[in-house]
């Protein structure tokens, strides 16, 4: 899905503000998401952006950091995999449409 210069800089701008922590409206989660569902290179940026607001910006060289900066769930401890209470395809079964697909 190709966008053009003005879709791109919205998103960038709703993503960034995500990031921040600071207030989106419904419509504008709504618009990105709609995107993050068919271009993965937008579905990294909000998983990135979502991962800042929950943990604050990793920036001391650590696995966190790798972690986040691949934009990886892994951060959060109901993320992790756990063999006695977690069917390892249930586990995997929420990757993006995008990405069942392939």
């Amino acid at each position: 899905m190709l966008l053009s210069n003005s879709k791109r800089l919205k998103i960038q701008g709703i993503i960034k503000r995500i990031a921040q922590d600071k207030s989106i409206t419904l419509e504008e989660r709504i618009y990105v998401e709609k995107f993050a569902h068919h271009n993965s290179t937008i579905s990294l940026w909000l998983k990135k952006a979502n991962s800042f607001r929950r943990n604050g910006t990793k920036n001391d060289g650590g696995i966190d950091n790798l972690l986040q900066s691949f934009g990886i769930d892994g951060l959060d401890k109901e993320n992790h995999f756990n063999p006695n209470e977690d069917d390892i395809s249930d586990w995997f079964g929420g990757a993006p449409g995008w990405l069942r697909r392939s």
